[in-house]
């Protein structure tokens, strides 16, 4: 988990949506798609579950190090 990725899940969950934080950090979607696949290929499960208009964080994107704890 790199400071990169955490960064993108934070901007992503403050701003409810994946174009919302590449705008808001100034990086291209593609490059956030990637840090959250990143990440959930480290912890498992789905981190966002889409919603109408964007997405929500799953019980493990809200706790990312529990979710590393629970998959190890």
């Amino acid at each position: 988990m790199t400071i990169d990725e955490l960064e993108a899940l934070v901007a992503i969950a403050r701003l409810g949506g994946f174009g919302r934080a590449a705008e808001g950090l100034r990086r291209s979607r593609p490059a956030i798609s990637r840090r959250v696949e990143m990440l959930e290929g480290e912890l498992g499960p789905p981190l966002f579950e889409p919603v109408r208009r964007g997405v929500v964080m799953t019980e493990v994107g809200r706790t990312p190090t529990r979710g590393r704890c629970w998959r190890a």
